[in-house]
Formats: structure tokens, sequence, C-alpha cells
């Protein structure tokens, strides 16, 4: 709760917007949903789910992520307006040993992801609706996953960042347009090949395969650099190329995205 206050005490330094607190709940691990500016109104929304160990208690640096990506996204934005939303809407894993493996997290959280990114849609009243993004960390994006998996994701790109997989086998299953998946693995970030036995997808066809995540060419995802970060906790750090491309997708500034070659 004084993590949650803090932001909103930030409001107007070094130009943040407005805060607004849309989910609350002290339940099991603890639920929190804060947006920094308004998704009502912005043209551009990113929602970002965090992984394992995330809980109220540890809000703050999910929300100093958000803030980070806000500001990247504003300089980006043109003067359009921008809204970044940290998403602790479900009970996530806390053990990496004896919870991360399980998917029963994800499955269980991923029809709120689904309501709560219907209701940005409904509840946008620019002229074009909104560009929403899906943004998940870790096991994160296996919520997201899921959750496409499960229904129909209303977001118009998903990026991911150390996915130890999403449940399925390949970018055309995330619900969105062709092209508008992707994903970050840094050096040194050891989620992805230790989660993909879990949580990998499978292509049952001529070609396919399975353990498939979304830093494996099969899966189809746009490889994303990651100048700058290291290991599986740096994808916000300011100064990388994992911020800086984040923002680009978040902003639909598709042509600043730097892809790996």
């Amino acid at each position: 709760m004084e993590s949650i206050q803090e932001r909103f005490d930030a409001t107007g330094g070094n130009g943040l917007p407005p805060a607004y607190l849309l989910g609350f709940d002290t339940e099991k691990n603890g639920r929190a949903i804060v947006a920094n500016g308004n998704p009502d109104t912005a043209a551009h929304t990113a929602v970002y789910v965090p992984g394992t160990t995330s809980n109220l208690g540890g809000i703050h640096g999910d929300i100093e992520r958000m803030t980070e990506l806000w500001r990247e996204s504003d300089a980006m934005a043109g003067g359009k307006e921008v809204s970044t939303i940290t998403w602790l809407g479900y009970d996530a894993p806390q053990s990496v040993v004896k919870d991360a493996p399980f998917r029963h997290y994800a499955d269980d959280g991923a029809p709120a992801f689904n309501q709560f990114m219907d209701g940005l849609n409904v509840a946008n009243s620019t002229d074009s609706g909104g560009h929403h993004t899906a943004i998940g960390h870790s096991y994160g994006t296996t919520l997201i996953g899921s959750a496409a998996r499960q229904g129909e994701l209303n977001a118009d790109d998903v990026v991911f960042a150390g996915s130890p997989g999403v449940q399925v086998g390949e970018a055309s299953q995330m619900d969105v347009p062709k092209g508008h998946v992707w994903n970050e693995e840094a050096e040194g970030d050891p989620v992805p090949d230790l989660g993909r036995f879990g949580h990998g997808g499978s292509q049952w066809r001529f070609g396919g395969g399975v353990a498939i995540i979304p830093s494996d060419e099969l899966f189809g995802a746009n490889q994303m650099t990651t100048g700058g970060s290291e290991g599986h906790s740096e994808y916000w750090d300011r100064d990388t190329d994992s911020l800086r491309n984040q923002a680009a997708v978040v902003t639909g500034q598709y042509g600043k995205v730097k892809i790996e070659e």
C-alpha cells in the first residue's frame, strides 16, 4: 500500500501522469492493478503481467518497471496519450522450484486477464478505440499464452520477455495480427530453457516439435534485441534495447524496433 501511495505522490514529478488504482485485494498473495495515465483516454495502452514471486508486498518493483516503460513510450508517442498498467490480477506462483513448473496458476488467472483486456477495449473513448499491448515477464508470459488458448485475447500486440513458454506452439495462436508477436531473451537469462519442458507448446505437423517457446525460430515471433540487458530481470532498465524496443511496439512505432539478425 505504501508503494502504491508513493506512485500517487509522484504524479507530476518529472512529467509523470496521474496514477489510477484499477483493482486492489489483500486476499491470498494480494492483487493490485495500477495504471500510469488514464487507459480510457490513451491512444496507446500496455498491460504488464509479472511472473513468479510476484505479490502485493513486492508490487513496488513492478510499478517501477511500468513507470520506466511509460517514460520511454511517452517520448516516442509524438504527443499521443500513453498508459502503462501493472496487472497483478492473479495469484502468481511464489516458489521457482515448488510452484513455477505448474500451469494452473496461469490457467486460473487467465480468464480475469481476458476480462480486463476486454474491458479496456470497451472503455476506451478514443476515435480509434485504442492500441493495446499485452506484455508478460517470465511466468506472466505463460498466463498471457493461457489467456489466448482459453479464449480470445483482446490485444493488438503481444510482447514476451524471458518466457519459459506460453502453452501454445506458434505465434499465430496468440490472437493478434500476423507479425505482432514480439519476444526478448537477454543474454544469460536461464528461464526460457529451464521452463520450456513445463510450459512450451507443440506443433503437431511435419517439421513441428514439442516444448516450443517464443525464443525458438519455429514459434514465429519477432526476436527483438536486448542490448544492455543481462539475465532475467533487466528488461525494463533504462538505456537498454529491451526497454526501447518495448516502447516502440507499445506506441506502434514498428520501424524503430531492432530485430536480431
